[in-house]
């Protein structure tokens, strides 16, 4: 009798625990808001980096996953500070600075691998760029924007760690830039690195 006890009390184990493990993977799985903040490097890019030196930059999110779906829909406020680099023709001249405070929505497609999930997004946004040259002058102006980019997930039990790189292009024009000579029209194009955490 002792045994027989002792067996099923075993068999009920074994049968609790991996339905205990499903169901903790089912209620992690189900949940549909997340939010994530992070920062690090904006290193300028093609035309930009004539005009800037790299950065850095702070954003969050909140991202709305459905359940046992790849897909996902992301809003993210981000800001970025660059240095403006000396125009070469008078490289003693008051250098300036570049702030984006930008406002994204993205669309973003996971693929788990375990607590592993890599990434890739992309969407449009507004960016509103401000030009300070130094001299107490600035100048401001919103632009349209896209992005896109791809990143990796680490969970670690109820928060994950992540590290993302991205692709910023922002429709600037001369008349923005029109106080710095080594602007030009063109694409402001900027990478941000990003490291941070979720939850």
């Amino acid at each position: 009798m002792k045994r027989f006890f002792a067996s099923s009390l075993a068999l009920a184990c074994l049968v609790a625990l991996p339905t205990s493990r499903v169901c903790a993977a089912t209620q992690e799985s189900s949940r549909l808001v997340h939010f994530g903040f992070g920062g690090g490097l904006s290193v300028p890019v093609s035309d930009a980096k004539d005009a800037f030196k790299t950065g850095f930059h702070g954003k969050g999110w909140v991202s709305f996953s459905p359940p046992r779906l790849p897909f996902g829909l992301r809003a993210a406020l981000g800001y970025e500070k660059l240095d403006f680099k000396a125009p070469p023709t008078t490289p003693t001249a008051t250098q300036g600075t570049g702030s984006v405070l930008s406002g994204l929505g993205d669309i973003t497609l996971g693929f788990p691998v375990g607590p592993i999930k890599p990434y890739v997004l992309a969407g449009v946004g507004a960016f509103n760029f401000k030009a300070d040259d130094g001299t107490g002058t600035s100048t401001s102006k919103t632009q349209f924007g896209i992005n896109g980019g791809v990143g990796v997930e680490l969970r670690l039990g109820q928060i994950s760690a992540f590290v993302e790189g991205r692709v910023e292009n922002i429709y600037t024009d001369k008349g923005l830039n029109s106080a710095f000579g080594s602007l030009k029209t063109f694409q402001t194009q900027i990478i941000p690195v990003t490291f941070g955490i979720s939850y």
